[in-house]
């Protein structure tokens, strides 16, 4: 089948509704028992299509929609406004405004990097910006494109969240544009990477194809689908992710550099149509995940409670779902030494979806739906 033919009416429709169940499921991954530990949601601000969030130290949230671009929300206000300076982004299919992350001297630079995707539907990329928030939180001052990605005339899997490391190098997901999985095996292109840069947006001398002979100076891994999970653990300096899989196939990776993910030559999903991807699992020279869902949960945030607020829970992942209110929309992933040993499932009950899930300045979770509920501070419970 060719890479037209894949964009078919059906399988854009299942990649929107996000994933089902295939026929056949591997054998179960680890599941763990339920933590005593409960939390119930407190109503935090509206939002349509949130799609990521980043905290302010002093509180405020700054956030994006997907289609309406960037907003700011102080504590106790009713409700969010508009924050101008962003450029035009495409919002058609999946496109939009979409990763957010603050410098890590923010307190000092008030730098705020964003990713959106930009262009048309015939010819758009994945589009890295960074500007100065005002004092005022209502304009993004001088405004600077720092990457943009590969062109691709699809509006469909553009990765895009943000992760600063350690040595302050930004890290930003790239999906492979639908219909280009294969170029995801190809690091001389950005379709299925993750990338690396400098906050200026220079390459880092030390990123693994520097040089540009064996691949794009940009690319630190490859073999990714579509990444909407991106966390840095800046105590240990693992840089976990998550990846939608096809139908089935969802992973949770811990990202090296230099490293090959492996779709679509190994994947555990297959395709919308119930036919094979590839018969391949694993193969050599190609990363298995840390974890992995079957069926598919459509995982979108990534975070990890630092903090003593949740009794049990410090130290542990949290994963959004965007399976809907018949699937896994909150899910914890039990670490211990840095290794998956279990995963509990969340607010099966909640009857929301989550794009987004990170941690505020007050060690609280807080979620951003999917579609137009809004967002929300995860309470613990008695």
């Amino acid at each position: 089948m060719n890479a037209v033919a894949r964009l078919s009416a059906f399988a854009i429709a299942a990649t929107l509704a996000a994933c089902s169940e295939p026929a056949a499921p591997p054998a179960a991954v680890e599941q763990v028992t339920p933590s005593t530990t409960t939390v119930t949601l407190e109503p935090v601000v509206g939002a349509e299509q949130p799609w990521g969030m980043a905290f302010l130290p002093d509180g405020s949230l700054l956030f994006t929609e997907k289609a309406s671009g960037l907003k700011f929300w102080a504590p106790g206000a009713e409700a969010a406004f508009p924050v101008t300076g962003v450029p035009e982004a495409l919002t058609e299919g999946q496109a939009g405004y979409l990763g957010i992350a603050l410098d890590p001297d923010f307190a000092n630079s008030r730098l705020v990097y964003v990713s959106l995707s930009s262009g048309t539907e015939q010819a758009n990329s994945t589009l890295v910006v960074r500007g100065r928030l005002n004092e005022a939180g209502s304009a993004l001052e001088g405004v600077e494109e720092l990457f943009r990605g590969d062109l691709r005339d699809t509006a469909y899997h553009y990765g895009s969240r943000l992760a600063f490391a350690n040595d302050g190098t930004l890290f930003v997901t790239i999906g492979e544009g639908y219909k280009y999985m294969d170029l995801a095996q190809d690091p001389k292109t950005t379709h299925g990477k993750v990338i690396r840069i400098n906050p200026d947006g220079s390459i880092p001398s030390d990123n693994p194809f520097a040089d540009g002979t064996a691949g794009n100076p940009a690319v630190w891994s490859y073999g990714h689908r579509n990444s909407q999970g991106l966390f840095f653990d800046t105590a240990s300096g693992t840089l976990w992710g998550t990846e939608h899989g096809p139908k089935g196939g969802d992973e949770l990776n811990i990202i090296t550099k230099g490293t090959n993910y492996g779709w679509p030559k190994i994947t555990y999903g297959v395709n919308y149509d119930g036919t094979l991807v590839t018969e391949a699992t694993e193969a050599d020279g190609m990363q298995q995940p840390e974890t992995y869902w079957v069926p598919s949960i459509a995982p979108s945030g990534l975070a990890m409670v630092t903090s003593d607020v949740y009794p049990g829970w410090k130290g542990d992942l949290f994963v959004g779902g965007m399976n809907g209110p018949a699937g896994l929309v909150l899910v914890r992933i039990d670490l211990e030494g840095g290794k998956v040993v279990g995963k509990e499932d969340l607010l099966r009950d909640a009857q929301y979806s989550f794009r987004d899930v990170v941690q505020g300045p007050d060690g609280h979770l807080y979620v951003a739906t999917k579609d137009f509920d809004g967002i929300f501070k995860l309470v613990p419970g008695q």
